[in-house]
Order: structure tokens, then sequence, then C-alpha cells
């Protein structure tokens, strides 16, 4: 990478030794005296890598000296993993084991102490090599500073604006007018069909923000009876394209379909329909290629059209048939005035003129570009020292080539803390235009080990990702933001994804017919193209494959030997963390062998269809803290009980039951997503082994009747959502039979959505979280009769939002309600059109 962040990866393999310092396993293992020594080297290294660091980029014996560095320093990670992953699963077969033959065998003092000298002899030649890259520092003259292993992330600013006014639609009026006149016009004889609208800019113009307002607006929409859109970026193969639209109009993904078949379900969607169609992002300067497509779209209405963005004058003069429009640059006052929104707090501006004109003078240096002029804004904001502000505009970024963005994300990319430049830099992994979840891109970045405890020593890891997606937020790392109460979703820019993939590509690398290559300092591969990747790629870096930490398939694993390249190959990565097929592939199975990936840490399949059955070795990856099934998954067996480390699981089955003994023993897992489970009629009922658990979210299980009665034993759970299960009903037996206990339980958000069958809300949960409910949110539940009476002791409640349910809306309307006085003493009301967001109480 650009930065060696050799500091970050010491302070995270420092905080590893210092969890394992007097651990029980470490002295079964004899190890304890390894550790120390191991300890005191990377202490001593640690103490002057900050110096180093700051002086790499003008020496490059020290750039050197920090890569040789950072190799070891990941060994000694995989070694310290290598002991965990051993220990937890001799603790698994001690305590859910079988006393077979094979199990007696690894018990045996001869395997102790094979292991013992394996991990002492890894570990002496590490500490060894670390000793001699130390002896190295008294050339380099490195002074030594303070040692903190926990990170202290400042107060998160800008998260209360709204990120609308990011858009960079600022002074774009004209352009969105003429653009949306020109769609809107009725068709004319002799008009191309399709008609193809090519908008041509350069990057960072907002071409897709521009493309995506015209299409979205009301008075453009109604005049298509269907709208689609597909980011095409640098690969236009025929059948990504088409998986891509068909995917945008359906929402299907169409993986198993070869292209004779996905060419006639093409047909068949536009067929007689006037569609609008954005293709976003188009590269492709092959004519031949778009020769190909074309006649596929001319299978729709007289009056379809299509928006083609791009930077390339050469795309518009293949694809277009009317003349390109031609984005110009922001003009002057209005990359003014959007860059004081996004420096300046409301109100800020007049109280300091100084940086005001400041503000000018960076402006000037963006070129009119408002990608750049965001970016640097929202890197100010609501900063009031001058030394920051003239720190931008005076940076020798400047000075490198650019027409102003890349010079302008590069300050932005400087500016970021250690620990945030690796969690962006590692986003570039996924394919350009991925829809990111927060909650799962702080579950891969935590598998990665980059989030090390805060200087809140109770604040949980999972807490502190989700501040580190907020400040990239903040600072317009990611755009298209959308915050939903389950999670907010994003996407990176292409410009972002390409200055991150620079930056990144000493440790990530995107297989490509450009680059088909695993270097020795790779960790982190992309594989858009699995072909390539398993017949080209692999057969000639035979040597290279121990280090890779993650893999993301972006395409479908498919062709007469997917399953042999996959398994003949997956199995050479033994220090894999996380695995994630983005699509299906063409097998029903992982390999039998896929338990000998004891590092991995990360397991996502979420969109296959295909994989029906997980194989029992599998539930040997006891270092598995998530997995992502796909909506194919027959059933989850009971053997997931062995995955002792699982904190996140996402499941999809189509099991009646969850039976006892299996999920309701994950005693460390913290988030249960129950998702379209469609024949899934009960819950398992030792839920009360789930200890730690923080969040369930049961969706679309259609077949739900009840929930178990060991719910009520979750006093960990904060966030409770169950949405679309139309025949369960709440209640559970003991409230039926009017057998209520108390209970102290620690909900804060509870949402219920789309319950149909539900007639009254859960007066136990409630009441048992009367000192801790703060938002409660009822939408479509038109059967619930009226609100409980322990409503009234919910004095922690802040937000209660009671939508489409007409019965209880009549009930709970202000002033006038039956239940009014229940409810009126939270701050917050929105009942239907009755919106209060001030004190309600008398």
């Amino acid at each position: 990478m650009a930065d060696a962040f050799t500091a970050e990866i010491a302070k995270s393999l420092l905080g590893k030794l210092g969890s394992f310092a007097g651990q029980e396993f470490c002295l079964a293992w004899g190890l304890e005296a390894d550790i120390a020594r191991l300890e005191k080297r990377v202490k001593a290294i640690n103490a002057v890598l900050s110096d180093a660091e700051q002086k790499q980029s003008k020496n490059d014996k020290i750039r050197l000296w920090l890569n040789d560095l950072t190799e070891v320093l990941y060994d000694a990670e995989d070694v310290l993993d290598e002991i965990e992953c051993e220990t937890l699963r001799r603790q698994v077969v001690k305590t859910r084991g079988s006393p077979s033959r094979k199990v007696r065998r690894f018990f045996s003092s001869s395997n102790k102490i094979a292991f013992r000298l394996r991990m002492g002899h890894k570990m002496k030649s590490i500490i060894e090599r670390l000793a001699e890259i130390s002896s190295l520092e008294s050339e380099f003259h490195l002074s030594e500073q303070p040692i903190d292993c926990r990170h202290a992330l400042p107060e998160e600013a800008g998260m209360d604006r709204s990120f609308d006014s990011f858009s960079g639609l600022i002074g774009r009026d004209k352009d969105k007018e003429h653009i949306s006149n020109l769609l809107a016009a009725p068709v004319k004889v002799g008009d191309a069909h399709p008609l193809v609208l090519p908008i041509v800019g350069m990057g960072g113009l907002g071409k897709t923000s521009l493309a995506k307002s015209v299409c979205d607006a009301e008075n453009v929409k109604s005049h298509f009876e269907r709208k689609m859109e597909a980011c095409v970026s640098d690969d236009f193969s025929l059948k990504h394209v088409i998986q891509m639209i068909i995917k945008s109009a359906t929402g299907e993904r169409c993986a198993d379909l070869d292209e004779g078949e996905l060419k006639k379900k093409l047909e068949d969607i536009m067929k007689g329909k006037k569609y609008l169609l954005l293709l976003d992002d188009v590269w492709n300067e092959d004519a031949e290629k778009w020769l190909l497509l074309k006649p596929l779209l001319s299978k729709g209405a007289d009056g379809s059209k299509i928006i083609v963005t791009t930077r390339s004058r050469r795309v518009a003069e293949i694809m277009g048939t009317v003349a390109a429009y031609d984005l110009s640059l922001l003009g002057q006052e209005d990359c003014l005035s959007l860059f004081y929104k996004c420096a300046f707090k409301e109100g800020q501006k007049e109280l300091y003129p100084n940086l005001v004109g400041i503000g000018k003078q960076i402006v000037d240096k963006c070129k009119h570009v408002p990608l750049a002029v965001i970016n640097l804004g929202t890197q100010l904001y609501g900063k009031t020292d001058e030394t920051e502000w003239k720190s931008v505009r005076d940076s020798e970024k400047w000075e490198e080539e650019g027409d102003g963005i890349l010079p302008a994300l590069k300050i932005s990319y400087q500016r970021l803390p250690a620990h945030l430049k690796r969690c962006f830099l590692y986003c570039s992994v996924f394919p350009k235009d991925y829809s990111f979840v927060d909650l799962e891109l702080v579950q891969f970045w935590m598998a990665q080990g980059l989030i090390l405890q805060s200087s809140n020593p109770n604040e949980n890891l999972e807490d502190v990702g989700l501040r580190y997606v907020r400040e990239l937020i903040s600072r317009c790392f990611f755009q298209d933001y959308v915050d939903r109460i389950a999670g907010a979703s994003f996407k990176m820019h292409d410009l972002m994804h390409d200055l991150a993939s620079s930056l990144a590509q000493n440790e990530i690398s995107i297989i490509s017919s450009q680059n088909h290559q695993i270097f020795k300092t790779t960790r982190h591969l992309s594989v858009p193209n699995s072909d390539l990747f398993f017949h080209q790629t692999l057969p000639k870096s035979p040597n290279n494959f121990h280090q890779v930490r993650s893999i993301v398939f972006a395409d479908s694993i498919v062709g007469p030997t997917c399953k042999t390249d996959f398994e003949k190959w997956l199995l050479e990565f033994k220090h894999l963390r996380s695995l994630e097929l983005i699509d299906d592939p063409g097998f029903e199975a992982f390999p039998e062998r896929i338990g000998t990936l004891k590092h991995l840490r990360y397991l996502d399949f979420r969109n296959n269809k295909k994989i029906k059955r997980l194989p029992k070795s599998i539930f040997k990856l006891q270092n598995l803290q998530i997995l992502v099934t796909g909506d194919g998954l027959e059933e989850l067996p009971k053997d997931v009980r062995h995955m002792i480390s699982l904190k996140f699981l996402n499941l999809v089955t189509q099991q009646k039951r969850l039976p006892e003994g299996g999920i309701g023993c994950l005693e460390r897992l913290q988030t249960l997503f129950i998702d379209e489970c469609k024949n899934l009629e009960n819950l398992c009922e030792d839920m009360q082994g789930l200890k730690s658990l923080r969040k369930l979210v049961i969706v679309g299980c259609d077949s739900l009747i009840s929930l178990p009665r060991s719910i009520k034993c979750l006093t960990t759970l904060e966030v409770l959502f169950i949405i679309n299960c139309e025949k369960l009903d709440l209640i559970t037996k003991e409230e039926k039979e009017e057998k209520i206990q108390p209970l102290s339980l620690s909900l804060r958000i509870v949402m219920f959505e789309e319950l149909l069958a539900t007639l009254a809300l859960p007066e136990q949960l409630l009441q048992g979280s009367a000192e801790s409910l703060q938002i409660f949110i009822i939408k479509k539940c038109p059967n619930i009769r009226e609100m409980p009476e322990c409503i009234g002791n919910l004095k922690k409640l802040q937000n209660l939002e009671i939508t489409r349910c007409p019965r209880l809306s009549k009930r709970c309307q202000r002033g006038t309600g039956e239940d009014w006085s229940k409810i009126k003493h939270i701050p917050k009301i929105k009942v239907d059109n009755d919106y209060s967001g001030e004190e309600t109480s008398d």
C-alpha cells in the first residue's frame, strides 16, 4: 500500500499478544515465554514506528525497512491465529465431541508436543527476523514515541447534515431541465429506436447524479412504463450487462441462465414496454459489443430511451443516436456555494471571513470539479482553525499531475487517521458500484482485524466499526447514502474506487485481463472473472497463495470444471480469513475439505440459490465469526453449535423448525438475521443460550406462527425487528394465559411491520424494557386493537411511530384518541399524518 500501515498492524498484534498473556491455553501449550519475548520485541520496534512512517516518503531505505517489517508482523499474526485456532478446536472436541479413536489421537501427548514444537519453531523464527530488522534501526536515527494500542475517534461530525445536499447537483438546474425535456418529448417520424442520449464529461462532474435525478423526476418517469439502470463500468461483457438490466427490472439475478436464455428473458421484459434505461459509467469503445446488445434493446415500444454516462467521447460516438450532452465544469459561484455548504455549519460562515477567503483559494485549485469541492469541503466541516484550512490550500499534492479531482481526493485521503485509511482502502476489494451495508462492512473489517478496541473498554467492537463507517460517510468517502433504521447502505464513487485500488495495489490485486498476477505482497483478491483466475492467474503464481487473506468472487463461478477448479485452488489459501461469493456458482455444495481453512472468519454466499447443503467439515471452522447463507440452503444442521466464535449469522433456510441444540448454543452470537425463511413455523426453544445476542431481525417468514417462550430470556437483546410475517401472533402462551412474569430486558429499538395475524402487542417484552426502550415503531399491522397499559411506564421512550394501523392509529390520535393518555408523555409521536417533534405532555 502507499502507506505501509506498519504501526496499525503492530497495534493489532500487540492487542492480541496482550490478550494471550496469562491465558490458560498459553500455559498449557508451554508458549508463555515465547509470547512474552515476542511482545517485548514488537513493543520495542513499535516505539519508533510513528517516526519511521513520517520519514518514509523521503527515505526509500526506511520505506523498504517498513515493508519488510510489515511482512514479519503479518506472519506473526498468522502464527498467533494458528495457536488460537488449535485451542478453539480442542475446546470444541473436549466439550462437544465424541470419544472416537480420532479424538483420542487428537488429544494424545505426542500430538500436543508436536504442535508445541512446531509453534515454538515458528515463533523463534519470527523473533529472529524481528531482531535482524530491529538491528537496522540505528541507521535511520528514529526517535521513540509513546505507545497507545487503542483508537480514540474524535466526536462524530457532520452526521446531522442531509447528505442529499452533497449530490453535486447545485448549479445543474439548466442541465437537468434540458435533458428532462428531451426525454419527455414525443417521438417523431424518423427518430432512432431506441433513442440513445450520451452524457459526456470528465470524472467527478456529477454525470451519474444528474442522470439519476432526471430519471427519478416525476415529469420524466410518467412517460415510461418501465425504468431500469445498470452500472457497466469496465466490464461490457454482453452476459453481464444483460444480467444487470434484468436485475434492475425484476430483481432477479439470473446467474444460472446461459447467454441465450438471458437474451430471451430480456426480450420478454422489453417487449411492448416503453422503457427508460440508464447505462452508467460506460467505457467500452468496441462498437461490435454495442451492436450485440442494441438489437435486444430495440424490442421495447416506440419512445423507449436510453441515457449513457461516459467519460469517453468515442463511447458517445458509438452509442449515441442524438448529439451528446456535454456536461461542463461547475460555475465559480456554484462551486463556492457548494463548498461553503459542505464546510460550514449553519450560521458559521459569517463568523469567519478569514476562512471564507481561504476557501475561495481552495475552490480555485479544485478547477470547478464538484466532487473535489464536496470532498475537501466536508474535510473542513466544523473546523475553525485557520492552520487546518491553510494546510489543505498549501498541500504539495496540488503540484501532482491531475485535473483538480485526483489531487483533491489524495489530500482528503491524506487527512484520514491511519485506521480509517486502512478500512477505506480495503473496500476496493469489492467491485465498482457495489452496494455496501454498514453492519456487513463492519463484519468484513472485523474479520481482517482492522477494528481495534477504542479508548472505552466497554464499547463493543461492532459499535466502534459503525463509528468508522459514519466518519467515512461524513467525509464523503462513500456516496448514495441511504439511512434506514435497520442499517445504512452506500456506495463508493468510481473515482474513489480508483483511488483506493491504486493506493492499495501492493496488498490488493484485482484480477483482470490487464492484471492477472498474485504478488508476494498480495493479501486480498478481487475476482471479477473466475475463469481467468483459475486457468491463468493461479497456475502462474504457485508460490504466492499462503499470504492471501480474503477473496471476493464478483462473478458466477461457472463452467464444466468450476467445481473441481474451486475445490483444487481454494484449499491452497491456507491463511484465508474471508470468502465472499457475490453470484451463484455452478455447484450445489462447498468442497468437503473447506474445514481445513481454519483461519476463515467470514463466509458470505447470500445471493446463491444453488448451494443447498453445507458439508460436515464446515462446522470445524471454529474461528468463523460471520456466516451469511444463500436462499437455496435446505437446512442449517445442529452442528452449527460447534462454530463457537460465530458473532453474526444471516440465515436463509427451507427448514420448518430450527432444532434445539443448534443456534441456541452459540453463546458469542451478537447479531441474528432470520431472512425469508418461507417454511419456518417455529424458532428454536433454547434461545436462552444466546447470552450475547444484541440484535434479532426476523423478515419474510410467512409460515412463522409464534415466538418461542425463551425469547424473554434474551437479556442482552437491544434491537428487535419483526417484519412481514403474516401468520405470526406476537402474544406468547404465558400472556394468553395471563401468566406474565416481570422481566429485566435491554431492548432499545423495537419495530413490528406487516404482522397481519397480530391482534395485540407483547406486553411482557415492552414492560420488561421499561428502563431501556427508546424507539418503538409499528407499521402495517391493521389488526392491533389497542395500546397496552404498560406503554405509560416506558419512561425512556423518545420516539413512537404508528403507520397504516387503522385501529391503533384511531385510538392514538392526539388529544381525542382513547389511548392518547397512555402515550402523551413521549416526546416524538408520529401517528400516520399526525407528527410532533416537540414535547407532547400537557
